[in-house]
């Protein structure tokens, strides 16, 4: 039997920062410019942040780190507080994650202060203005995604995709969706014991049922036993957006949108 359910979400508890992290902005980092501490923060990022960031911090599925252009602090102070705290509402944990001290922390800005370049121009890239014609027009990207609370639920939110993801990934993940699908949103198609077959993205399952989100946004419930089979797909339920669909100029005013859409979002509360 497939019903609909209730989805209740839980507010994240409130965590006690620590003292160390309520330092004053002007506080300068007390291993700067230290060889050794610059030799040990590139051994801690490369083990602990290049998974997201890059082996060389210019960005995979986090954004690019070498252009000095930090969304979320600028200061030593405020980019200590960001790495110990992490950020809310993304995929960047505490440091804590990786049992990380403030010795090693202080140690990775060190090194990522070294990184800082010349801006490469792909920030310039694109017309904010025409990629969000793009986004709600071309490309219906607000059938499914939601950007500040306008838009479709059966993507992921879009609100900080801009400063969360470095431009190569955001590329990726326009042009091949199915290479880098987001956790809770994988596509999977239930087929129930007449045939039946329903299709959107799990978000739930346990060993008596599963829960997904189907493709009108309906979430539903199923009973494994009403099941004759759950089919695992491998390709997302977002088309491909190849060359025919959208043109390198329109990638770069979506990005630039998206990027411009980041930067205004407000911070979550600590």
């Amino acid at each position: 039997m497939i019903r609909a359910v209730t989805v209740v979400l839980f507010g994240a508890l409130a965590v006690g920062v620590p003292s160390a992290l309520a330092q004053d902005d002007a506080r300068t980092n007390p291993r700067q410019g230290d060889p050794q501490a610059i030799e040990q923060g590139q051994q801690h990022f490369r083990s602990s942040c290049a998974s997201c960031h890059g082996l060389n911090a210019t960005g995979l599925r986090g954004p690019d780190l070498t252009t000095g252009q930090w969304a979320h602090g600028g200061s030593d102070a405020q980019l200590f507080r960001t790495i110990m705290q992490g950020i809310p509402g993304t995929e960047m944990p505490a440091a804590q994650t990786f049992d990380a001290t403030p010795d090693q922390v202080w140690a990775v800005i060190a090194y990522l202060r070294t990184l800082v370049g010349p801006s490469s121009g792909d920030d310039t890239r694109g017309n904010a203005q025409s990629g969000e014609t793009v986004f709600w027009g071309k490309a219906a990207c607000g059938q499914c995604h939601m950007v500040r609370g306008r838009g479709g639920r059966l993507g992921p939110d879009l609100s900080r995709i801009g400063t969360a993801r470095s431009r190569r990934a955001l590329i990726t993940e326009i042009r091949t969706p199915s290479t880098s699908m987001t956790a809770g949103f994988w596509p999977v198609t239930l087929v129930a014991r007449d045939g039946r077959r329903t299709r959107g993205v799990r978000k739930a399952e346990d060993p008596f049922s599963i829960q997904i989100m189907d493709t009108s946004e309906r979430l539903v419930s199923v009973d494994r036993s009403d099941l004759r089979e759950v089919v695992q797909e491998t390709r997302s339920l977002m088309p491909d957006y190849g060359p025919d669909r959208l043109t390198d100029a329109e990638i770069d005013d979506v990005i630039r949108y998206l990027r411009s859409v980041g930067q205004a979002a407000p911070t979550a509360s600590k």
